[in-house]
């Protein structure tokens, strides 16, 4: 074979073993609320969903939170609550624009009062 092969050969070999090497990205959400207390807390790009859910708790600070929304890799999502924080609304969407307004739908359909966005984001 021409040295040519035997280079791009060597190449391939060498980049195929140091991406198999890489650890695979995965970003996921959580998203954590207490309806007693209104308290919430997230997380997003954590590398699980049991790192993502304990994250979410964690932020929450609360022993009655409860985490409402799980999202995975590449997937956006938005909580809304009232201004006392004891009603609200959340979503996963594919988009962030389209969580945001899903969130604050399903918070205004509790008719407690005006709802205000609290977080919204997307994973990588």
């Amino acid at each position: 074979m021409p040295r040519k092969v035997w280079t791009a050969l060597a190449v391939l070999a060498l980049l195929c073993t140091w991406l198999s090497a890489m650890p695979a990205v995965a970003g996921y959400g959580a998203i954590a609320w207490d309806q007693t207390t209104g308290k919430s807390g997230w997380v997003w790009n954590e590398p699980t969903p049991q790192k993502a859910a304990a994250g979410a708790m964690r932020e929450c600070g609360i022993s009655g939170c409860k985490v409402v929304i799980h999202t995975d890799a590449k997937q956006c999502a938005a909580l809304a609550t009232t201004k006392d924080g004891k009603a609200a609304g959340g979503a996963a969407r594919s988009t962030k624009d389209a969580a945001r307004l899903a969130a604050l739908t399903q918070c205004q359909k509790r008719k407690a009062g005006d709802c205000i966005l609290r977080t919204s984001d997307c994973n990588k």
